[in-house]
């Protein structure tokens, strides 16, 4: 079923059409708290703070068609805001859980290079979020920039930025999209 029609009869009270959503987007969350806080548990309580929060607020979703950004941007929030309580830090470059993200979206011959996980490590935390939002999540600049209370510009020059470091650390011959 259509994502705006599910979350238009969620809006009326429809808790199956609510399940139906979070159905949709499942794994992505789990996924995306879990490159955050690098915990199972965490990721967990992340993952079910930010249902509750959307369960509770979905009435304040303007357009319908962006539940799947509105939800994730609610996520990020959460846990960055985890990480500065616990005083932790934002990591996605352990490779295994990099290897994960990129191979389930039929990306396999991404994770199967070890230059492109190599030169993961060595983005800033902003370049690393925006490459997974944008190549992972497959969101467009103007989602991106929504999420991250960005100028779409500033997400531009950032994801360009990211392609220039890792452009020289990777082999020749792989082109980005």
């Amino acid at each position: 079923m259509d994502i705006a029609k599910l979350v238009q009869k969620a809006k009326k009270g429809n808790d199956e059409a609510f399940e139906q959503l979070i159905s949709s987007v499942r794994n992505k969350l789990y996924r995306t708290a879990y490159s955050y806080v690098r915990n199972e548990q965490d990721a967990l309580d992340l993952y079910q703070d930010t249902i509750y929060k959307a369960y509770t607020s979905l009435k304040t979703l303007k357009k319908p068609e962006s539940f799947q950004s509105w939800i994730l941007k609610i996520l990020i929030f959460k846990s960055i805001d985890f990480i500065r309580k616990e005083s932790r830090h934002f990591t996605t470059d352990d490779e295994k859980i990099f290897a994960e993200l990129v191979s389930d979206e039929n990306v396999d011959y991404i994770a199967h290079s070890m230059d492109l996980l190599e030169a993961f490590k060595f983005l800033d935390p902003k370049c690393k979020m925006i490459i997974l939002l944008r190549y992972y999540h497959d969101l467009s600049i103007k989602e991106i920039a929504s999420i991250m209370n960005y100028p779409e510009g500033t997400v531009k020059s950032h994801l360009n930025r990211a392609k220039k470091e890792l452009r020289p650390i990777l082999k020749e011959g792989y082109t980005y999209e």
